[in-house]
């Protein structure tokens, strides 16, 4: 009889069929994006596979449970489970819209939307997985409510990479009313019960993790560094685990018909599943998963125009990628001044995003008044910044390195200018995401971006960008040309 123990970190898998353990560990191994850097494959000394399961000891991730399952159910194989793990008991089993209806937000009691709902009882039900939303549809909430069904005195570690990530959560925890919540980053060393905590600053947490009984990531996308899971294999208590994305899975880009998924990084993507579980799906929507096409028909997000202009000088088609972002984008004065002359033309709450400080540099001495903001700035600047771009009745215009906003940080502007360039889809969702959010003035999102013509590398990521806006369902035009003053 094949028998699997669980345990909430590893599981095993014990059997004396050696054919069955060979079948499951190659099903379950892939080939590393980046084994092209690794030493040992420039040496042949490792063939550039991750193995996530063990064929010598039956050892894979308790995530991963479910991929187990089926491979033995497709080869007809009857397995006993046996639970090893202590589990946490939801002190609710099912929440309806008016759970969080004892809060209040802008005035009003909190009422969860449809999908919220649906979202907080998957993660009640299964305790393990991911919950995928799109960037501004209230992942907050259902984080807040998840923890508000936990027994009191539960210790969960809350985790991101960020350091704005980790204190907007926090605040957000005191300001609902959460008891023993502490803070964790490179300066402050406060854990609590709830623990918000930075990953890089995790080391000084060690002693702290096996204590731990609910574990969640926001932004899991960026959380599956080595530093990452290095913790992750020594949170061996949490029994709970939710991942939080709307990106989960990195350089998985959506097909036209938006049910299938081109190839992408099967690591991260195991990893990512094998330490929390699969994707949750909800029942509003006929696939399972929630859209921003779906969300803005709901009028969940703003409806969104993303407007391209073509950028024709300099010509570098020679240079090199490192070289085009430099020449074409950061230091480019032409670009500079179409950025400026765009700027004059709009109204309301303006956010420009760039990749490079020389760029934020040259912008901010270039618009009068502008916010400039980095990452060396202190949390009170960005505090001030943030509230202007959620508040401010007038025109403001804001600049900040994509660091600082990309992820979960909830501004509510009116006009969104990409000067990063990119072509990742979840760096282009996750972007696009910072201004959807709806406003009591905002209903419409003006996107901007440019079409590079002036290096094949530049122009190739700008193409590829159109296609994810495409296919995320945001209407786009391209304009022939400039029609503002340069």
């Amino acid at each position: 009889m094949i028998t699997i123990k669980i345990n909430n970190d590893y599981s095993y898998l014990y059997t004396e069929d050696d054919d069955l353990r060979q079948k499951i560990w190659k099903v379950l191994r892939f080939l590393s994006r980046n084994r092209f850097f690794n030493p040992a494959y420039k040496a042949r000394k490792w063939d550039g596979y991750v193995n996530f399961f063990n064929k010598n000891n039956g050892q894979f991730l308790t995530g991963l449970l479910v991929e187990i399952k089926l491979i033995l159910t497709y080869l007809n194989k009857e397995y006993q489970i046996i639970d090893e793990r202590n589990p946490i008991d939801f002190n609710v089993k099912e929440v309806n819209k008016d759970f969080l209806k004892d809060w209040t937000l802008k005035g009003s009691p909190v009422v969860l939307k449809d999908f919220q709902v649906d979202l907080i009882n998957q993660a009640l039900n299964h305790k393990r997985g991911i919950v995928q939303a799109p960037t501004a549809s209230g992942k907050t909430f259902i984080m807040l409510g998840i923890l508000k069904a936990l027994p009191p005195g539960t210790p969960v570690l809350f985790l991101g990479n960020r350091k704005g990530v980790v204190r907007q959560f926090w605040k957000q925890l005191l300001k609902y009313g959460f008891k023993n919540v502490g803070y964790f980053d490179g300066k402050t060393h406060e854990p609590n019960l709830i623990t918000c905590a930075m990953v890089q600053s995790l080391p000084h947490l060690e002693r702290l993790l096996p204590k731990f009984k609910v574990l969640m990531v926001d932004e899991v996308h960026m959380m599956m560094s080595a530093t990452a899971i290095k913790a992750y294999k020594k949170l061996t208590g949490c029994d709970i685990r939710i991942a939080i994305s709307a990106t989960p899975f990195k350089f998985t880009q959506k097909k036209k018909d938006k049910k299938k998924s081109e190839e992408g990084d099967k690591v991260q993507m195991y990893n990512t599943k094998g330490f929390f579980g699969g994707v949750f799906k909800t029942k509003v929507t006929e696939d399972g998963y929630l859209s921003t096409e779906y969300m803005q028909e709901n009028k969940s997000l703003s409806e969104s125009l993303c407007t391209f202009y073509h950028i024709n000088e300099p010509q570098i088609p020679h240079d090199i990628y490192i070289d085009a972002v430099a020449n074409g984008i950061a230091n480019s004065i032409h670009f500079h001044k179409v950025v400026k002359g765009l700027v004059n033309t709009l109204k309301g709450r303006t956010l420009i995003l760039v990749e490079r400080l020389s760029h934020g540099d040259a912008l901010g001495q270039l618009i009068p008044n502008s916010l400039w903001i980095q990452g060396k700035d202190d949390d009170e600047t960005r505090d001030y910044v943030i509230s202007k771009l959620q508040e401010s009745e007038k025109d403001v215009v804001a600049i900040a390195t994509k660091g600082i906003f990309t992820v979960a940080i909830d501004v509510f502007v009116h006009n969104l200018i990409n000067c990063t360039g990119g072509k990742a889809e979840h760096d282009i969702i996750q972007l696009m995401g910072r201004g959807l959010r709806r406003g009591g003035d905002k209903e419409l999102l003006n996107y901007y971006d440019f079409i590079f013509n002036i290096n094949n590398y530049l122009l190739k990521h700008s193409n590829k960008r159109i296609k994810i806006l495409k296919n995320e369902g945001h209407e786009v035009i391209i304009k022939d040309e400039v029609d503002f003053k340069i």
